[in-house]
């Protein structure tokens, strides 16, 4: 039976209207109706990073824009212009190529015509083979269908732990087609490494390597429009033959193989893994359960991403910016900000500041846009967590490097601050446990084997010290102090342009209020008996001197929220 789903027509790109209420649109409609819709909303992170992707490679390929000039035409329009959206998806030889089930060249997956037929050994993740062709061989390949559970990052399936889907691999799944497409072109992008099927692995997916950046505006279409950065030529990848294709426009994206994009459309729609759907109909319902999937093409460069931040490693050299569990992201703020600093930001970052300002000033610096942080953290092939974060992104900054500096020392002070708060609860911690300890022990953290000013595990092999450092960490005044902080971070980056001073002592202010709650926090922790009120005393004393020495004094109309005025 012959299926047929194609993503320019059909609805599978979830959006938030600007009422709030999320529809499913197609490629066009979504393109066509960009000024009036707020965001793509994927059900997970990964989603719609991906999705944002594929709408920004087709809108590449059609508009450029070869340099901000016909960047700032396109921007004053305020919508993308239907007919020459249309003229480019509507031609019959790409409106086939978005069609999920085509029985030639199926969207995003191998052609499956017959065009090389070399010797039966030949490897389909080698380029050699069409898919269809070496399906015919999987007694010799040991090919078999698979769930498309293993698409699923957040399902279980393979090393993934359970986190959204309590799906199994043996149990398995079905997906309507609309959500095959999103899971297919996700995969594309934050596939993991490992085993196969076939003789070789699954290499990582870029988008797995670290946090991919997009500027956010108020609408899908600004949101677009923002992270459409200059593309021609060799910008923002090399072209080393001038024929950059999105994978759909190419005869077959697994040919030639290859290891470098040919350009940028190349790098947006790289096909990391070679998967073929299988759809079926079930009580008249055209759903997929399973599919074909091998390795595809390897990538051999790793600090192009335009969308990633990059920072240089002393041990391992230049790396993503990637999420970790306990630091939020906004605590790297100063970073993705600094236009001249050793660092590469993401393009998009770079981009905005040079329409901001001279000779450009195309953007309206007033006009306030975030930067959405969306990506993943793992354990080598494993699945840690998947996060969204968002920043505010106000272009004040991008102009003038110097407010960039002034958040860096205010993030400083708010590093100091948890440092005096960490010490100061791990001597409330210790004295609970050991009362008898003499105050000289404490004259410094290492005195007692625990490196607290770097929020380090105990150095030494003491119990007594491992005891302590547990009950501490029990305790989450860390967690509990940034999250409080974070919710101010957005005050401080929105005032600093216009209010410096007033930004920076209201935002001491909330580090002593935050910090004095955690702190206290802490203590109703420790308990209420005797000793512990004995070690509240001492350790209370040691935080009010650190809070000092950190955070400066307060200011004349303000006090400490639930504490005691400092």
């Amino acid at each position: 039976m012959t299926y047929s789903f194609n993503l320019i027509d059909k609805s599978w790109i979830p959006c938030l209207t600007l009422a709030g209420e999320r529809e499913e649109f197609g490629i066009r409609d979504v393109l066509m109706q960009a000024h009036e819709l707020r965001e793509i909303r994927g059900d997970t992170p990964l989603e719609t990073a991906s999705l944002y992707r594929l709408l920004l490679a087709i809108l590449h390929r059609i508009l450029g824009p070869e340099n901000p000039r016909v960047w700032k035409s396109l921007w004053n329009r305020l919508q993308f212009d239907i007919d020459v959206i249309d003229a480019y998806l509507l031609q019959s030889s790409i409106h086939q190529c978005f069609d999920l089930f085509h029985p030639q060249k199926p969207f995003y997956q191998p052609c499956k015509q017959v065009e090389n037929k070399e010797s039966p050994s030949a490897k389909i993740q080698k380029g050699k083979m069409p898919l269809e062709e070496f399906l015919k061989e999987d007694t010799r390949n040991g090919v078999e269908p698979t769930s498309v559970i293993s698409l699923l990052l957040h399902a279980a399936s393979g090393g993934n732990a359970v986190l959204f889907d309590h799906n199994t691999k043996a149990v398995g799944l079905s997906l309507t087609p609309a959500q095959a497409a999103r899971a297919l072109i996700t995969s594309q992008l934050f596939g993991f490494g490992g085993t196969s099927g076939v003789k070789e692995n699954f290499t990582d997916a870029f988008g797995s390597k670290g946090v991919l950046f997009l500027a956010q505006g108020q609408s899908v279409f600004e949101t677009l429009m923002l992270n459409m950065i200059e593309y021609g030529e060799d910008k923002p990848l090399p072209t080393p033959d001038g024929n950059d294709l999105p994978a759909w426009e190419m005869a077959d994206p697994f040919i030639p193989d290859r290891e470098r994009p040919k350009g940028y459309l190349d790098y947006l729609t790289w096909h990391n893994r070679r998967i073929w759907l299988r759809p079926q109909e079930i009580e008249g319902q055209v759903i997929v359960r399973d599919m074909y999937w091998a390795p595809g093409l390897k990538l051999d460069i790793e600090d192009v991403d335009p969308m990633m931040h990059y920072f240089v490693d002393k041990e391992s050299g230049i790396r993503p910016l990637s999420f970790t569990a306990t630091r939020a992201l906004w605590r790297d703020s100063k970073v993705l900000f600094e236009l001249e600093g050793v660092d590469k930001p993401p393009k998009v970052v770079r981009w905005l500041a040079d329409l901001a300002q001279p000779p450009v000033m195309i953007l309206d610096t007033t006009q306030r846009y975030k930067l959405m942080a969306l990506g993943i953290a793992k354990n080598k092939a494993s699945l840690e967590f998947l996060r969204s974060e968002s920043l505010p992104l106000p272009l004040e900054f991008l102009k003038n490097q110097d407010l960039v500096g002034e958040l860096g020392r205010a993030l400083q002070v708010a590093d100091n601050c948890v440092s005096t708060i960490r010490v100061a609860a791990f001597v409330l911690a210790w004295l609970t446990l050991y009362p008898a300890t003499k105050s000289e022990d404490f004259a410094t953290s290492d005195k007692i084997g625990v490196k607290l000013e770097s929020g380090g595990y105990p150095q030494s092999r003491d119990e007594q010290a491992k005891r302590a450092y547990n009950l501490f960490t029990s305790w989450s005044i860390e967690r509990y102090y940034w999250s409080e902080l974070g919710i101010h971070f957005h005050s401080l980056v929105e005032n600093l342009p216009n209010a410096p001073e007033l930004a920076l002592q209201t935002w001491r202010d909330q580090m002593r209020r935050t910090a004095t709650a955690a702190f206290q926090q802490a203590e109703k922790c420790a308990g209420k008996d005797n000793r512990a009120m004995r070690a509240a005393a001492v350790a209370r004393q040691r935080f009010y001197i650190g809070l000092a020495d950190a955070v400066g004094k307060a200011s004349t109309h303000n006090s400490t929220e639930g504490g005691e005025e400092l």
